[in-house]
């Protein structure tokens, strides 16, 4: 009798394999797979630091990141693709803004507007009493003349934060403000504050400068206690965040495993109401370091106070290569389901499991996900050895038959290294770089693909973009008890059986006291993931126009 390897470590005869997948609207073999879809690795497994006895824990007994000093570029991309949340300790050394306080950005920048965090929790402000910018929606202040009550500049001044964090002292206590440099200034303007910018030597090229000059913002910290409630961003890339005055208090969480009825509000606090706070992460940010994390890891904040009472600033930011291709491929169930970045499957990641063909459309079936396999090997593997290697897929990349330029963001005057980034990594000046698409696949660090590591890859990716286009037809259908069977049908695709939670976040509540079968939104084009701007953005209104039960949320 065949056998396969369960993802719980026991083995199920292909009977009763058979049987337990009869109501799965998939028909993949998952004895030709090293393991289930669905399958994902314990946070031990994956981040050497949690499995590490020797490493610093902070007050709470939580693990610290990796650190790197002065890295190559080589010791960065290993850490980088593996989405390791890592420390770069000397990140600011020598560049021009480290040092730079609050008071230094408003007296160099007074024409920048800054968002002021939980302004609305400030006693006695009012909205008149201000010079104020609307931006999307919110108040925006400018750096050069805002007092927060109208006596004290703001960057000698504390304001409270979120009184839904007064429940634990670890949480921020006072407000931070946040200068939106990236898109929020006339290109005059920015250029002015783009100039002292400067990349670190192992990002040193024009890919990198150009993504991390593009996408920068600055916080900025007065006092002490001053930070974020724990939130996810809805980057697509790895972020930065360097500490440029003062030293900052982070903890952090991996995205949890998640269904459909999981889903959580990700943004600030929604993480800490849901009760599913869990972090796996405490450490201290000091001035001149960066730490650096992949999508779908939250975080939470809080400054220490300066010494000298200066006010705290930090740049974030995002670089283009390498990325933590290896952490999408390990955990891409939960972020397909993530609020925040779940968008990122179809806009940014899908790439790299097809190799950018853009024939290759996702399919529940086996044969046709052999000839997904078939296709690409016949494409890239030129010399026909069963491998895919970094060379053969930079010389794909190159012919033109994929869809990889169409996902560059810089002058085409760059496209020789974007493909030769995209394809291994490796510019000219560095030689001893890694890969992003080939490392996609890669699970025993050989930088080659296998034709089983494209098949698993190819499976994984099939059955996370159909999960997400059938869940979300019944959910748009209000149909509670579907959503749960087809969940269950999903089990012998996972490490151990689904689980539901006992309270759903207030949009679903909602949706789902509606009579199964009501439509809630007319059109799903558009709608792949709980994060597009489609779904939960309108939902609201939508529900209310349905008649749906339940008070605002």
């Amino acid at each position: 009798c065949r056998a396969m390897m369960h993802s719980s470590g026991s083995w199920l005869p292909l009977s009763l394999r058979l049987s337990i997948a009869a109501g799965s609207i998939f028909d993949f073999d998952l004895s030709k797979l090293s393991h289930p879809p669905l399958w994902e690795p314990t946070i031990e497994e994956y981040f050497p630091q949690q499995r590490n006895a020797d490493v610093e824990v902070d007050e709470q007994g939580l693990k610290s990141p990796y650190v790197l000093t002065s890295p190559t570029r080589q010791d960065f991309a290993h850490h980088a693709r593996r989405g390791y949340p890592i420390l770069v300790s000397d990140w600011g050394k020598d560049m021009q803004y480290s040092g730079w306080s609050g008071k230094d950005f408003a007296d160099a920048f007074p024409f920048g507007w800054m968002k002021a965090e939980y302004i609305h929790e400030l006693p006695g402000f009012k909205r008149k009493d201000h010079d104020v910018k609307d931006i999307d929606g919110e108040m925006r202040f400018k750096l050069g003349t805002f007092k927060p009550n109208k006596k004290t500049w703001w960057y000698n001044f504390t304001r409270p934060a979120s009184k839904r964090y007064k429940d634990d002292p670890l949480k921020p206590v006072t407000g931070p403000y946040v200068w939106h440099v990236k898109d929020e200034l006339p290109p005059k303007q920015k250029k002015l504050v783009q100039a002292r910018f400067e990349a670190p030597s192992f990002l040193d090229d024009p890919l990198n400068r150009y993504k991390m000059n593009e996408s920068f913002e600055i916080w900025f910290s007065p006092g002490e206690g001053s930070g974020a409630g724990a939130h996810n961003d809805g980057y697509c890339q790895s972020v930065v965040s360097l500490q440029l005055v003062g030293d900052k208090k982070w903890r952090k969480m991996l995205e949890p495993d998640l269904t459909f009825l999981h889903s959580y509000d990700e943004f600030d606090g929604g993480v800490y109401l849901a009760g599913m706070w869990k972090p796996d992460l405490g450490f201290l940010n000091k001035q001149g370091s960066a730490v650096i994390w992949p999508p779908g890891y939250l975080h939470e904040t809080k400054t220490r106070m300066h010494p000298e009472g200066k006010c705290g600033s930090a740049i974030t930011l995002q670089y283009d290569f390498p990325q933590p291709v290896q952490f999408f491929r390990a955990f891409l169930p939960r972020l397909a389901l993530s609020s925040e970045v779940g968008h990122c499957l179809s806009s940014s990641w899908s790439g790299y499991p097809t190799f950018f063909m853009r024939q290759i459309k996702p399919t529940p079936k086996q044969a046709k996900m052999d000839a997904q396999l078939s296709t690409i090997m016949s494409a890239v593997d030129t010399d026909g050895d069963g491998k895919i290697t970094v060379e053969e897929t930079k010389t794909f990349f190159e012919s033109g038959k994929s869809d990889v330029m169409s996902h560059m963001r810089v002058g085409r005057e760059h496209s020789k290294l974007y493909v030769q980034f995209q394809a291994e990594d490796v510019p000219n000046k560095f030689k001893d770089g890694g890969e992003d698409t080939v490392a996609y696949h890669d699970k025993d660090d050989d930088m080659v693909v296998s034709r089983q590591e494209l098949l698993d890859s190819l499976a994984q990716w099939n059955v996370v973009k159909i999960r997400m286009r059938e869940g979300i037809k019944l959910v748009n259908k209000a149909d509670l008890q579907g959503v749960k069977d087809f969940e269950k049908s999903l089990d012998y695709m996972r490490r151990k059986p689904v689980t539901f939670p006992e309270k759903m976040r207030p949009e679903l509540e909602r949706l789902f006291s509606l009579k199964k079968g009501t439509k809630i939104f007319p059109d799903l084009r558009g709608v792949n993931s709980f994060s597009d701007s489609e779904f939960f953005s309108p939902l609201q209104d939508r529900l209310h126009e349905l008649g749906a039960r339940g008070g605002e949320l």
